[in-house]
Order: C-alpha cells, then structure tokens, then sequence
C-alpha cells in the first residue's frame, strides 16, 4: 500500500499523509524518494547470476617452464650498463657502414635479392664520438628532405559572397567563409 508516482520507478512514501509531509518539507515537491521498486530495480540482480567463473589461462597458470626464480620481483633489481665512447662509437659507424652496405646491394640488382647476403664490416676500436658522427652519412638536407604524409584532402577557402559584411566598428565580427 504505497503512494507511487506515475511512471516512476521508485517508490512513493508508505501513505498519502507521509507524503503530503515530505511534499511541504522538500525543496521540489515533484521528485520521487529515490527508493527503487523492488521487482523491476536490477532485475535480475548480480549476485543470482548462472554464470560460473573460469580462470582465464594465462602463462602463469601453466605450470610447465615457469619456475618461481622468473616471477620473484623481490630481487629484480635494476641491473648498471656501461656503455664508454668507443662502444657508442662503434654503434654508430657499425649503423652507418649498414646502411652504406645495404644501399650498394640494392643498387646491384634484384638478381640477388632471394639469396641472403651477409656482409662483415670492420668498424676501427680507437674510434671517437666525434670522428663516428662526422663520418656519418647525412640523413636529410635541403636537396634530400624526410618523408611528409600526404594530404587528401586540399581546401581553397574563399569568402563568402552571399553573407552581410560585418559592421567594421562591431567588437567580434563574424566573418563568413565557405
């Protein structure tokens, strides 16, 4: 025996003078009390859901090859890398000397390339930052410029003729443009 609401999915309050209470006493008279109706609110309701919960498989679930040493974090610390001028150096005349490499195959013709072709580059060990960057091949120049993604779409805005010119006195005018 509740006062319900027309259309309302909460419930009214328990009787026609309670309401009339809650009516004088609320800022808006015409919301409801939020009490959700018991048969249609989260029908039906999560916990009596059928579904039964499968463990997802995972490689951490499969017991083959995943020994405990792999997963412990306590002990997973940062490992230090050294790295002096020479190795840097040499990364980079070893990169440059690739490059150079597989641009002089490429130019040899396509009759080699289903063969794999494997190239020793000797790269000097007492070699400097600097010397390495100052024999590297330059990338992009003003003749060689980087690759620039290309626009499909080209609009040649105008001004619009069949608009009113704004009033130039107007403190923000609207320029049209089509």
């Amino acid at each position: 025996m509740y006062f319900v609401f027309e259309m309302s999915y909460t419930r009214g309050s328990a009787n026609k003078i309670y309401e009339k209470i809650r009516q004088l006493f609320t800022v808006n008279p015409a919301t409801n009390t939020g009490i959700p109706l018991t048969g249609i609110y989260r029908t039906p309701s999560p916990g009596s859901q059928p579904k039964i919960y499968k463990k997802p498989i995972t490689k951490h679930s499969d017991l083959a090859d995943n020994y405990y040493f792999t997963r412990d974090n306590r002990r997973n610390y940062p490992r230090l890398a050294v790295y002096t001028q020479n190795d840097v150096a040499g990364l980079i005349a070893a990169s440059n000397l690739k490059s150079i490499t597989t641009d002089e195959t490429s130019e040899e013709g396509e009759k080699e390339s289903n063969e794999s072709t494997t190239t020793k580059v000797t790269i000097p060990e007492n070699m400097t930052i600097t010397e390495a960057i100052a024999s590297a091949q330059i990338l992009f120049d003003a003749d060689k410029l980087p690759p620039v993604p290309t626009s499909h779409h080209i609009y040649n805005w105008k001004k619009s003729t069949d608009a009113k010119e704004p009033d130039p006195d107007a403190y923000w005018p609207i320029r049209m443009v089509s």
